[in-house]
């Protein structure tokens, strides 16, 4: 059940992380309250749609969607986080009308997927078109461009279709931006990616397509910066940020490193322990899965590929068969079937030109990948949180805004617009290369969008964001990439909102 954990399927998950954060005995009151409250709370479809969200069927994907919950009021904590009465907070939380603002956003949702409808779908297949033009154009040229020679034209663009494919394609579709905008299924989140052969056909990459669902599009989304988000940097890399005996070069230099590897050796492992858990949780009411067990016992700490192997080395192959069939298919496609032909044709000089440029493409699709996505939920101005939050309500908005962070957008991009279009040329090419994670605000608080809609949504948030005082932080990539380093070798800390920040 993909929203278990926030109790909407009326079982609750134990927290996944204990409370490090001196905040913590503030709030403890607060928690135990909310975690009660979203433990017993089972919303029926009625309640559901008298409240004025939309209700739809499960899809036929054994992941189940979440697209809104509703719940009762939460009992206040200590201390409230916002409004006048809210002395510990910073000023701009004192002066802050959630209610006001959180309608306003909810108004803005409607708007934008009533206006959703073709013109969405032509876009989404523009962005894959040019994701193969990039990809099957690197894959012409794989046995002429020699990487090892200071060529890495083949490399770069089979990099740019891979990550396209990913960021872009299968992202958004897994998140459901395109199910009511299409005929038929190709580009539904039921189906998308999902079975052996529509993965190799839709999206290939490390990560397996149902375990992402889990991991990213349910946890992530809607455990945002807290202590269940599986992707919060700050926590996953205590080790390093607390190591005293590591000089700082080491650490930057371990964050690059990670840069280079992190989708095999630490995304495609997690997602699938993210799975696992689900489907342990699911088991208990759905005969199905009642079999099912954890292969990976990291606990609170991430799984990566270093402790499987180190299972496997010492005796437990068990983690690593599990994580075989999910591995191969991309494996052995990447780095055995496209550089034979170039084997057989060429010989094996041509053959080691096409396997360099394997290699050279999956670096610089791993490093694309982390600038564009660790990014934009770190930094010492991004907020981390303890306690949870119901999805949909006011401060579930708020946490997408003050959570994350904006790079530059077609908005923000010098262009020639035609009239009533929300990009030009120069703003959509700048789009694609952020992998359209530049809107990563407007996508938190409205996961379920297609990539038109997040244009047109941004430059309105935006404003909502000023006219009522919160924090919007939209900065270059690069320079949040520098954040992001800093917060992973302990240099910087992200901020708290139980603390008041």
């Amino acid at each position: 059940d993909t929203l278990a954990s926030r109790g909407i399927s009326g079982e609750r998950a134990p927290d996944r992380h204990p409370p490090t954060l001196t905040s913590s005995t503030m709030i403890s009151a607060q928690t135990t309250v909310q975690s009660s409250r979203l433990a017993a709370f089972k919303p029926t479809h009625n309640a559901l749609r008298r409240a004025g969200v939309r209700v739809r069927a499960a899809p036929k994907a054994k992941m189940v969607r979440v697209n809104a919950a509703m719940a009762p009021t939460m009992a206040p904590a200590a201390e409230p986080q916002w409004g006048p009465k809210a002395t510990h907070a910073a000023e701009w939380r004192k002066n802050l009308d959630l209610e006001a603002w959180g309608a306003e956003m909810r108004a803005l949702e409607r708007e934008l997927k009533e206006q959703q409808g073709e013109k969405d779908v032509k876009h989404l297949q523009k962005v894959l078109f040019w994701s193969n033009v990039c990809y099957f154009s690197g894959l012409a040229l794989c046995g002429v461009c020699n990487p090892m020679a200071g060529n890495p034209i083949a490399a770069l663009l089979l990099s740019t279709g891979i990550f396209a494919r990913w960021t872009m394609v299968g992202h958004h579709v897994s998140h459901g931006g395109y199910n009511r905008q299409q005929v038929g299924k190709r580009f539904h989140r039921s189906t998308f990616g999902k079975g052996f052969i529509a993965r190799a056909v839709d999206w290939l990459d490390w990560m397996l397509p149902e375990a992402w669902d889990v991991e990213h599009n349910n946890l992530h989304h809607y455990k945002l910066g807290e202590l269940g988000d599986p992707d919060l940097i700050e926590r996953n890399l205590t080790s390093l940020r607390e190591n005293e005996k590591m000089p700082q070069i080491l650490k930057y230099a371990q964050a690059v490193g990670l840069m280079a590897i992190w989708k095999w050796f630490y995304y495609m492992p997690n997602t699938l322990k993210e799975m696992y858990d689900s489907q342990m949780k699911r088991g208990q009411t759905n005969a199905k899965y009642a079999n099912v067990t954890q292969p990976y016992d990291s606990g609170a700490e991430p799984t990566t590929m270093a402790l499987i192997l180190g299972k496997l080395f010492t005796g437990n192959p068990a983690p690593f068969m599990a994580i075989l069939p999910v591995m191969l298919p991309y494996m052995v496609y990447h780095f055995v079937l496209v550089p034979l032909p170039f084997y057989l044709l060429g010989g094996p000089a041509m053959g080691a030109i096409a396997l360099a440029n394997m290699v050279a493409t999956e670096i610089a699709t791993n490093v694309h990948a982390f600038i564009a996505i660790a990014t934009n939920h770190c930094g010492n101005d991004v907020y981390r949180f303890e306690t949870e939050v119901l999805p949909k309500t006011d401060e579930f908005y708020l946490r997408a805004v003050i959570g994350s962070v904006n790079f530059r957008t077609a908005h923000t991009t010098p262009d020639m617009k035609k009239e009533g279009a929300p990009a030009g040329p120069l703003g959509n090419a700048n789009d694609f290369m952020h992998g359209w994670l530049n809107y990563q605000i407007e996508h938190h608080m409205f996961p379920d969008m297609s990539m038109l809609s997040y244009q047109k949504a941004m430059p309105r948030v935006k404003e909502a964001c000023e006219r009522h005082g919160i924090p919007y932080v939209q900065e270059s990539v690069w320079l949040r990439l520098k954040k992001t380093c800093d917060v992973m070798t302990g240099n910087a800390s992200m901020k708290q909102w139980e603390r008041g920040d």
